[in-house]
């Protein structure tokens, strides 16, 4: 049997999961959509971030765009300040000052991730663009004006004087290696090819972690990376996105055998005097095909990590954790991650009544993984345009699509032998006190659904993982007032 055709068997019959040695039993909720958050203003604002807490989400993760936040043109202007908040148009941090407060009066946590496109003086090329090689140093300068502002101790003069949330969360840049948010990807050099945007990206890391600390954010939470999964081999060379794999040993320099990459070749990819990268995490945007395929899908080439090849990155982030250029044992967290439906887009989105599913069953891969802090859902709304992500859990008109229901109560049933193992979280649960939830089972013939266990949920986040024996039939969990999409599980 071909891997695609076992893997779509998998999500046919909800039989193929392994249970897992040790999982991650608090594994975060992060939930991703600036449009809404940011675009729309604060009654759509408020809406979502209600919408988002409802769901059980437990932080947001929203970019935060240089170019959108600080003075635009060719030529930095005369007497510009950019570390310091104030010398921004005020205006610009509107709907950033919006999402910090909103998030912080519903309990949410919130990660930001300063990153391109650029105003263009920040560039360093000849020719100025809003994404080729960002000066380093102007990058500091603005991440420091956002850690000012988010201090916890900066004063709003929009708001009377009054003083904004501390920010404590932050990853620098978003999808590095990918040409629409970092240029060039490659350059030739001497007729050798070279991986720019990691180097780019090395020094940009860097120099957002110079500037938190520079505002009062040295001990905060910072993540690595958020780079996409996938890269190509054709194209021009500067927008030719690199494969996460070789982007990572780019960026940490280190041969394809996990050595530290030395002599000609670490030359040129800037690799003397390596500085160690104090970081907490690292974030990773674990898309199937810009989640137009299975979760348990095989990646397509070598260099890819999908949600369905987590050891490729854990293998080369343990082989710079060797190399002593990260810490050991870092965290991993899919900050972006979705499926995209059709209805409404017809190319790449996957049956509507199939992402409920995906979701889940990507979440309990996440579960299995102890590595694995956090998985993402982007977005909360589709939006207009069929070019934009169609992955929200609601249609553009704000109608609920199957997922958003079994967001809330995800169920995903598996097993050998003569046991099911089913992976379950309640996630808005209202407080930390136990929760109980029913698991039912329905016969396959029909009839009625009869509670055959019931689970006290004690987990932080919710999540359990409860063995029964195995039974042919519709299987769903109770709680709260909710019950789960249905699992099937079909017999022998």
């Amino acid at each position: 049997m071909t891997p695609l055709r076992l893997a779509l068997l998998c999500g046919a019959l909800f039989l193929c999961a392994a249970a897992p040695a040790s999982a991650a039993r608090n594994q975060e909720s992060i939930f991703e959509d600036e449009h809404q958050l940011l675009d729309l203003g604060p009654g759509a604002a408020n809406h979502a971030m209600d919408d988002i807490k409802a769901l059980g989400a437990d932080s947001v993760r929203s970019l935060v765009l240089w170019s959108r936040i600080a003075p635009r043109g060719s030529h930095r202007p005369r007497g510009f300040k950019a570390a310091d908040p104030r010398s921004y148009p005020p205006a610009a941090w509107d709907p950033y000052d919006d999402l910090v407060r909103g998030t912080s009066v519903r309990g949410l946590g919130l990660i930001l991730s300063p990153s391109t496109p650029m105003p263009k003086w920040a560039s360093r090329c000849k020719k100025k663009k809003a994404t080729c090689k960002p000066d380093p140093k102007a990058y500091r300068a603005f991440v420091t004006a956002l850690g000012r502002r988010y201090s916890g101790t900066y004063a709003d003069e929009n708001q009377g004087g009054g003083v904004l949330p501390r920010v404590t969360r932050w990853s620098p840049l978003n999808e590095p290696n990918q040409p629409g948010w970092l240029t060039p990807q490659y350059e030739r050099k001497r007729g050798r090819l070279v991986a720019t945007a990691a180097v780019v990206y090395r020094k940009l890391a860097q120099a957002a972690i110079a500037g938190l600390k520079a505002s009062g954010h040295g001990r905060d939470q910072v993540l690595l990376g958020e780079t996409a999964p996938i890269g190509r081999t054709s194209g021009s060379l500067a927008r030719r996105p690199i494969p996460p794999v070789e982007f990572l040993r780019k960026l940490f320099c280190l041969t394809p055998g996990g050595k530290r990459l030395r002599g000609a070749e670490g030359k040129r990819h800037g690799c003397r005097k390596f500085k160690r990268f104090a970081v907490a995490g690292f974030a990773h945007h674990p898309y199937q095909r810009g989640g137009s395929r299975p979760p348990a899908e095989p990646p397509q080439a070598a260099g890819e990590i999908t949600i369905s090849s987590p050891s490729r990155l854990r293998r080369v982030l343990d082989a710079a954790a060797r190399a002593r250029r990260i810490p050991r044992h870092l965290p991993v967290y899919y900050t972006e991650f979705g499926f995209q439906t059709n209805p409404p887009d017809r190319i790449f989105g996957v049956r509507v009544a199939l992402q409920p599913s995906y979701i889940t069953q990507s979440d309990w891969m996440a579960y299995k993984d102890p590595r694995v802090r956090a998985v993402s859902q982007y977005k909360l709304i589709d939006e207009v345009s069929l070019s934009s992500f169609q992955s929200g859990l609601r249609f553009i008109d704000g109608r609920a699509k199957p997922a958003y229901a079994a967001y809330k109560l995800p169920i995903w049933v598996s097993g050998r032998g003569s046991r099911l193992r089913l992976y379950g979280q309640v996630r808005p649960a209202p407080d930390s006190s136990p929760q109980i939830v029913q698991i039912q089972v329905r016969p396959p013939k029909g009839g009625a659904f009869a509670t055959v266990k019931t689970v006290t949920v004690r987990s932080r986040k919710g999540q359990f993982l409860a063995r029964v024996p195995k039974r042919a039939g519709v299987w769903r969990l109770a709680w709260g007032g909710l019950v789960s999409r249905e699992a099937t599980v079909a017999p022998r």
